[in-house]
């Protein structure tokens, strides 16, 4: 049978792929789309990636450009009605991949639920031709309007990321914590515990590592202003990475990149059982949960006086990101979507 696209490709055509993405900068964009891009040439599968227009103008030159690509890749934003009208007035395949509930106003925004989100959520999902969901909670979001949904986890690429040196003796544990200024106050709300387990010992130190940062009244704080190409020596000096989230609807859908980047690196983690971390760690094995400020005093506390046990936990954590959350992993899985619409 004929398909009706009329961007449809034979076995010897190259697939053409135009990826829209937020930003070069922002994570999402780097390890949902850019990270990919280096492997589709060798797959036969041509892309462009290009940043969302501003303007109607702009929309307008976009559409001129992308008349020859066979599917569009749309990261996360949600589209209005006239332009998946108009993708869908062309036969040019959708996927819509996202890595947060968007369907929700984040706690930026005051929390909870929304009509309109979830109203456009719904109305881009309806319209898309496969969706990428960053984790489970994220495909139940999406399976009310759309059965064709595949789970793709955020990748790290472990080869960026050196193994932390365990033989290296330092006067200080550094209990670290790496994420942007939107999520600054959730590890904020732990400062008691920080204060609290400077108290009793001296050999403490809290790093953070944003573009914003607060101060505690006893516990030591290194600020370190976030920079890609400082991101892994950064990472090195930490000891035991913090991955605090609060447990509401918004939070459950993150797909814990800081959590893996510290596992990639070989660093033993405490953080809440909150969404995707529960997918991820496994207590005592991997990581360790907290769920109140005494539970977070209680485990960082128990890995600070036991570095066999961060080595372990560690080393332990590396091996569940590449097996599952590494890029190597999952690029066969990125590219099998794409060639499978």
């Amino acid at each position: 049978m004929e398909s009706k696209n009329t961007h449809s490709t034979s076995f010897t055509d190259k697939l053409k792929i135009y990826f829209l993405i937020q930003e070069w900068e922002h994570p999402a964009s780097r390890y949902r789309v850019l990270q990919y891009v280096p492997y589709l040439k060798e797959s036969r599968i041509e892309s462009k990636v290009a940043l969302f227009p501003d303007s109607f103008c702009k929309w307008m030159k976009l559409f001129s450009k992308i008349q020859d690509y066979d599917i569009i890749f749309i990261q996360k934003k949600r589209l209005w009605r006239w332009q998946l009208w108009y993708l869908r007035r062309k036969h040019i395949k959708i996927i819509y991949d996202f890595d947060d509930a968007v369907m929700f106003k984040s706690p930026a925004d005051g929390g909870g639920r929304s009509f309109k989100r979830r109203r456009t959520f719904a109305r881009m999902v309806r319209f898309s031709d496969l969706i990428i969901a960053g984790n489970q909670y994220l495909k139940t979001q999406a399976l009310p309007y759309n059965k064709n949904i595949t789970i793709i986890p955020t990748a790290i690429d472990t080869s960026k990321y050196a193994m932390k040196d365990y033989s290296r003796n330092k006067e200080k544990v550094t209990i670290g914590w790496i994420g942007s200024k939107s999520s600054l106050p959730f590890l904020k709300e732990l400062t008691p515990a920080f204060d609290h387990l400077a108290n009793r010992h001296n050999n403490r130190e809290l790093k953070i590592i944003c573009n914003d940062f607060f101060d505690c009244e006893k516990m030591p704080v290194i600020k370190k202003t976030w920079a890609l190409e400082d991101e892994n020596s950064d990472l090195q000096d930490i000891d035991i990475g913090l991955a605090p989230l609060p447990n509401h609807e918004w939070t459950k859908g993150k797909c814990a990149t800081k959590l893996l980047q510290y596992l990639s690196i070989g660093i033993p983690v405490v953080c809440s059982p909150v969404g995707v971390h529960n997918e991820i760690i496994q207590e005592g094995v991997n990581g360790l949960f907290a769920a109140s400020i005494e539970e977070w005093i209680e485990k960082i506390a128990l890995l600070i006086k036991d570095k066999t046990l961060r080595e372990r936990m560690g080393l332990e954590g590396k091996k569940t990101v590449e097996s599952h959350y590494s890029l190597k992993a999952n690029v066969p899985k990125f590219i099998n979507a794409i060639k499978g619409i």
